[in-house]
């Protein structure tokens, strides 16, 4: 495992943009702001590489030499993420395909087909060439792989894709009687005689076989999983020892992180939450942190992207306010990440994202609000660095898969649904009230945990099914929502009433449901109360399970909406419907204090709390408040000292607004 003991600080570096005299300046400035760590490289493939196989490393040899003269340290990228011009002069195979069959031009960033021999050909030589000159360089400490695979091209519909899909299928399935059935290629005559009938999942006549497009999906996470190691392959080829990562982006759901993060030494995010989204941005942000930091299963994690103020690629681009650059960067360190970066340094004089902010802007360092922002938050970061070797841990899961959010959203559904939007209330039912947690995958090990969430686990295997029985069995709790347990892992109907696999568990069957139109909602009696419901209502049986809730209007009044079941010594509870967000709150956390999972902290709505241990066993709370106005916070027993002003903070506090507190717990 990767060993980190300290909190690194930078951005992404682009040297190749300016000339030499500015980097004086940016080494001067870097030491001003508190920078250790900057990526290198990234999207410099075509000065390393102006004509094919002719380097020219020159400027990278002074730059990397300056930049460790001043004692910082580089993320070295392959600088592979974008080919040159000439790369796609001499290989138009390589240019990707539109779902629709038209096909891109050059002229922007990530122009590769994911299946191209060629582009995989050109990016791990060009990794060795790096990994070769620069491996044993003193100021690289990782290597930072490609860039944000699957951002731009993660679907190609060009012959090269066809191909390859056709020989995975044939690898994975073996044989074409294999394939119609796990297809079910019976319906609408689709049978499959030959392998050359497989095509890709084009834009068709009404809609496309599902079980293909999740297979398409699994194929393209797999083609571009394939650039990833072999540019790794070149890297260790060459005896380069260093860690290495690639970053993922915010947003993403084409690329399976948990599978991803086998590959890598540590996990690493971009993260763009939206400031235009009030409340729901920094809600946003800890959803990346906690998924970000889940794939590796307890490797570090770092944030390596992060916007100083605006963006340059929405329809409006709000910028921070003052204070949110500092509060979103104490976000990364209350989730568990062990860094904080900025794209990018600089802000870029022209090209595409010129108006995308940077560490320096526009506007330069005198009197800038950003730099002054930039340099507080590193001067604090140094006085961090016991937050580096400490992790984030959690008795709580959400059960969360990539192939899950592929099939969720593959269309013909009750109901069209975006992944992102059905989790986000159960996660911001545990956020608000500062219970921390981990997203799980259904095959891992699930006993560590005390309580389970699965929202929407459409896709079930017979495995998982019988993880999260053994989960509750041995006095796991578990609570499993709609529209779950109802297909296998390709799209094929667990019958006999759903949730098939799990009814014994959770003591229910569901005969039917009623998706809600947009503003439809029920209302639901709990305990003489009554309590709104909208999204989605199971029409179940309650077997064994006891009722909690019935609905009250409609046709299915008084059937019932959510159950509790006792299963071996555990207990499992069901929620046919989405209860009002303060109800749903307030439940899952009675639900966790059963169990003896309580909060961090007692709190004002716009604090943010996470906590982080080392091996020691030392503890360090950090505290945000994400709001304009001052928030009142309750430490629930908690004290220790603050490790910004060494005040002795005890039981009750007041956080300024947007503030932070980084508080060294005593035991």
């Amino acid at each position: 495992m990767l060993n980190i003991n300290k909190i690194y600080y930078g951005g992404d570096y682009n040297p190749e943009q300016w000339n030499e005299e500015i980097w004086r300046e940016d080494m001067r400035l870097m030491r001003e702001a508190g920078v250790n760590l900057v990526s290198l490289g990234i999207f410099s493939w075509a000065k390393l590489e102006p004509k094919p196989g002719q380097y020219q490393f020159d400027w990278l040899d002074r730059i990397l030499d300056l930049l460790h003269a001043n004692g910082v340290q580089v993320a070295l990228a392959t600088a592979t993420a974008s080919p040159p011009p000439w790369f796609s002069r001499l290989h138009p195979e390589s240019w990707p395909v539109a779902v629709d069959g038209l096909t891109y031009k050059p002229g922007s960033r990530q122009f590769y087909c994911p299946n191209s021999a060629a582009y995989r050909e050109a990016s791990s030589r060009l990794a060795g060439e790096m990994a070769r000159r620069y491996g044993q360089h003193p100021a690289v400490w990782m290597w930072h792989v490609n860039n944000e695979y699957g951002c731009h091209v993660h679907e190609c519909y060009c012959p090269v894709c066809t191909q390859a899909f056709q020989e995975w299928l044939c690898e994975r399935y073996k044989s074409v009687d294999v394939l119609n059935d796990v297809w079910g290629t019976a319906f609408w005559s689709l049978g499959i005689s030959d392998w050359a009938d497989v095509q890709l999942p084009n834009r068709t006549t009404s809609y496309r076989n599902p079980a293909q497009v999740l297979d398409y999906r699994r194929f393209m996470n797999h083609s571009l999983l394939n650039l990833f190691k072999a540019e790794i392959d070149a890297i260790r080829s060459t005896g380069a020892t260093q860690p290495l990562f690639t970053n993922s982006v915010f947003g993403l759901k084409a690329l399976d992180g948990f599978e991803w993060a086998k590959y890598q030494d540590v996990t690493a995010i971009d993260m763009y939450i939206n400031p235009a989204h009030g409340e729901q941005a920094w809600k946003d942000g800890a959803f990346w942190h906690d998924l970000t930091r889940s794939w590796g299963r307890g490797k570090p994690y770092l944030l390596v992207e992060q916007t100083t103020s605006q963006v340059n690629w929405r329809a409006v681009n709000s910028l921070k306010a003052p204070g949110t650059i500092r509060t979103l960067s104490y976000q990364a360190l209350a989730r568990g990440a062990s860094s904080v970066m900025f794209f990018q340094w600089r802000a870029s004089k022209s090209g595409a994202e010129k108006y995308h902010a940077g560490m320096i802007p526009h506007y330069g360092v005198d009197g800038s609000r950003i730099f002054a922002e930039v340099k507080q938050i590193g001067a604090e970061f140094a006085q961090l660095e016991r937050l580096g070797s400490q992790q984030a841990h959690s008795q709580v899961g959400i059960l969360f898969s990539y192939e899950n959010v592929w099939a969720l959203e593959i269309d013909s559904k009750p109901a069209q649904l975006d992944a992102w939007d059905v989790l986000r209330p159960w996660y911001n039912a545990l956020i608000e009230q500062n219970i921390p947690l981990d997203f799980i995958h259904p095959d891992d090990d699930l006993s560590r945990y005390k309580v389970l969430i699965a929202p929407l686990l459409y896709q079930i295997s017979e495995a998982q099914a019988e993880n999260l029985k053994s989960f509750v069995q041995a006095g796991g709790t578990l609570l499993m929502t709609y529209f779950s347990g109802i297909t296998d892992l390709n799209e094929r109907i667990w019958l006999g009433g759903y949730p098939a696999l799990l009814q014994d568990v959770l003591g229910i069957k569901v005969e039917e449901w009623q998706p809600f139109q947009p503003g439809e909602t029920n209302l639901l009696s709990v305990n003489g109360m009554s309590v709104e419901a909208s999204h989605w209502a199971d029409l179940l049986h309650a077997t064994t399970a006891e009722v909690l809730a019935t609905y009250t209007q409609d046709f299915y009044a008084g059937r019932p909406a959510l159950t509790k079941n006792q299963f071996g010594t555990g207990t499992a509870y069901y929620a046919g419907t989405l209860p009002a967000q303060n109800w749903l709150r307030n439940w899952i956390g009675s639900i966790c204090a059963e169990q003896g999972v309580q909060p961090l902290v007692k709190a004002d709505p716009d604090v943010e709390a996470g906590l982080r241990t080392g091996e020691d066993g030392a503890s360090t709370l950090v505290l945000i408040n994400h709001a304009n106005e001052p928030a009142q916070v309750n430490l629930l027993g908690k004290h220790g000292r603050s490790l910004l002003d060494n005040r002795v903070i005890t039981d009750e506090l007041v956080l300024d607004p947007y503030d932070v507190l980084v508080l060294e717990l005593e035991s």
